[in-house]
């Protein structure tokens, strides 16, 4: 179930890919966010799912591991 939910964060994160090269800095607006820093939030939000992920399963593995 895990997998599932990271294979689907995954996917999602590279189906909506958001690419700066392709922003356009005319439609950009002043006081909003800029196309460069969406793009370095979802690639920090996939590596903090990444790593959380297998953090939890090294967790559940090394406990699992103890009551053998």
């Amino acid at each position: 179930m895990l997998a599932t939910i990271t294979g689907v964060g995954i996917l999602a994160w590279a189906i909506g890919f958001f690419d700066p090269t392709t922003c356009t800095p005319t439609a950009q607006q002043a006081g909003w966010t800029s196309c460069e820093a969406i793009a370095q939030e979802r690639t920090i939000a996939l590596w903090v799912l990444i790593f959380g992920t297998v953090g939890i399963v090294i967790f559940l593995w090394l406990r699992g591991r103890k009551k053998d």
